[in-house]
């Protein structure tokens, strides 16, 4: 089960939803043979390496080695959750979702919601006819124009304008939408004095993934002193603060239209995102005032490696930047830290250095790693002993946070010529920190799977490499690739052995249904994406050798674990038996009979 959701049920969607006729809405496909080909929407390319396999369910690109099936498709395109991902896909062939079959309200909620998304839609209409007004949204534009926002970037983010406190009310009214509907929507903050909520504001409609209007934000443009700058949109059934990036509806715009996003930059508030989409710095977000959430940091995940941090220059910037940067990295994210000048904030900088101008502060954003340093080095007082020991004590405690012990190396040297510690006394403290763990290299292979326990082990390249040919040929259902001859122990990976599992279990699993059992990663993707030869002698070959591989890498970690576990054997009998058990894997391991493995 996949998120909730049964096999039976996913296999069943994807076999509604034609994953030619799904990607087609976004992607020229050219058939040639049984396939079909075109541009990858992940990458730029000229050449058309993105090929989608009809027959089997799922895509894949030779180029940057993209894959999945109409679901992950879906995902990765709209920038959406799994399960939104399904919802999207279900709804577009008439499939009630499992949890929904046995609510007899749920056709009364989704008409409710659609009630509301159509008054949100329409307020936006109304907002921004205001605002294109000659007369009526002059000063409004003047505003604007004034901050650098002209014509381009006002409709680029939709912008509008409340003119006063009963039009928008009069409006929607006209338009038949009730005072309920008005207040769901939190338009208006009472249906017994029902007035805008954003009267006489500039309004910033927030959009969220699916292009849909969930929220506005309103500023002031008066100079007025006694109301807030700025106001936004509380919780509503179709908005939560915690779940709403903004801008990242107008990051997956450009990026079907062809734009590469190397990066994103994650900024503090809405007018910092248009401040510089204005100056030409596409791909900028920004959360909506609270914390990122782990699930927020995903959705950037899934539009790009890299982020750029770039909040305020005052305090209570830093303190947001320090929040959010465990969270994005958590995610998988490549975080770099902008610092700006200190009191400014993105969209006061682009205006006063302009595009060129911000861009430097980007190129000199720092690693993470490099960022915390550089704050404890700050709280610090490197002039004297008992600055220099609290500095080596929090790097420390900083440093043994990173597993790869090349970077650890290279920020221990660093630490070493500023706290005067030499570096062995260093690597002791984080070694010590680490309560005597040796081995900081995670393994390739979880300790556990559904199946049980898993002897932990470490596996090359090369293995890895044999297993999804293995896996490949299996799933694809190669007539010389025969499963009883496999043995789950033999597979290095966990995700591996998930898949096995399923192969077993599933006689009609095939290499469109692996999204259905396991979770989406870069190794489920390599095993989808894992070519074959044509030819079948050469193709048994190559199956027969890949298999001898992996069990030869399983038998030698147990070789090795038996020596080790020998030296320490006082009891005779067991020491015979080990004896026994390391001669019979050596014989096994010099065999080329895949039979004698077993």
């Amino acid at each position: 089960m996949s998120q909730g959701f049964t096999p039976e049920f996913l296999e069943e969607l994807k076999y509604k939803c034609d994953i030619v006729e799904i990607i087609s809405q976004y992607v020229p496909l050219q058939k040639k043979g049984g396939r079909y080909f075109g541009c990858c929407p992940f990458h730029n390319e000229k050449t058309g390496s993105f090929c989608v396999n009809q027959a089997e369910g799922f895509y894949h690109c030779f180029g940057c080695g993209a894959s999945g099936d109409v679901i992950k498709f879906i995902q990765e395109i709209e920038s959406v959750s799994f399960f939104d991902a399904v919802k999207y896909l279900a709804d577009k062939v008439g499939m009630p979702l499992p949890e929904f079959k046995i609510d007899p309200e749920y056709g009364k909620k989704k008409e409710r919601r659609d009630t509301l998304k159509s008054v949100m839609r329409d307020a936006a209409l109304y907002y921004r006819n205001n605002l294109l007004d000659p007369e009526k949204g002059k000063a409004a534009r003047e505003y604007l124009s004034a901050r650098g926002l002209g014509d381009d970037a006002s409709k680029r983010y939709g912008l509008g304008l409340s003119l006063d406190y009963d039009g928008m009310v009069k409006y929607l009214r006209y338009k038949n939408y009730t005072l309920a509907d008005l207040f769901d929507c939190g338009l208006i903050a009472s249906k017994e004095n029902p007035f805008d909520a954003f009267a006489n504001r500039i309004i910033v409609p927030i959009i969220n993934s699916m292009d849909e209007v969930v929220a506005f934000g309103g500023r002031i443009y008066h100079g007025e002193t006694d109301v807030a700058k700025y106001k936004n949109s509380t919780n509503t059934p179709l908005f939560d603060k915690g779940h709403i990036i903004f801008g990242l509806n107008y990051v997956k715009r450009d990026r079907k239209q062809g734009e590469v996003l190397e990066r994103l930059i994650l900024v503090e508030g809405y007018m910092d995102v248009i401040a510089l989409g204005a100056a030409g710095i596409y791909g900028a977000v920004a959360g909506m005032g609270t914390a990122l959430t782990e699930g927020q940091a995903r959705d950037l995940r899934r539009l790009s490696e890299r982020i750029y941090v770039c909040y305020d220059g005052d305090g209570a910037g830093q303190k947001a930047t320090g929040k959010n940067l465990d969270t994005l990295t958590a995610a998988g994210l490549d975080v770099r830290v902008v610092t700006l000048p200190d009191g400014k904030d993105p969209d006061e900088t682009v205006r006063s250095e302009g595009k060129e101008g911000f861009l430097k502060y980007l190129d000199a954003a720092l690693p993470v790693i490099e960022y915390k340093l550089k704050l404890i080095e700050k709280a610090s007082e490197l002039s004297s002993l008992d600055g220099r020991a609290k500095y080596a004590r929090e790097a420390a405690k900083l440093l043994k946070t990173i597993d790869d012990r090349t970077q650890r190396a290279v920020y221990v040297s660093i630490v070493s010529k500023k706290s005067g510690l030499s570096e062995e006394q260093l690597e002791t403290s984080i070694t010590g920190v680490k309560s005597g763990v040796q081995n900081l290299d995670p393994p390739s292979r979880r300790p556990m799977t559904s199946g049980g326990a898993v002897e932990v082990r470490q596996a090359d390249a090369r293995e890895l490499r044999a297993a999804r040919v293995v896996l490949a040929s299996l799933v694809r259902k190669r007539e010389y690739a025969d499963i009883s001859l496999v043995k789950k122990a033999w597979l290095p990976m966990a995700v591996h052995v998930m898949i096995f599992e399923a192969l077993c279990e599933n006689k009609d699993f095939s290499i469109g249904s692996i999204y259905s059992y396991v979770e989406p990663d870069a190794e489920v993707d390599k095993i989808v994406g894992q070519q074959l030869p044509e030819d079948g002698a050469t193709a048994k070959k190559l199956y027969d050798d890949c298999l001898i591989c992996i069990a030869d890498g399983y038998i030698s970690a147990r070789l090795k674990a038996l020596n080790a576990k020998y030296g320490s054997l006082t009891d005779p009998e067991e020491k015979k038996a080990t004896v026994l058990e390391i001669a019979k894997l050596q014989k096994q391991l010099g065999s080329r009979s895949i039979t004698d493995k077993q």
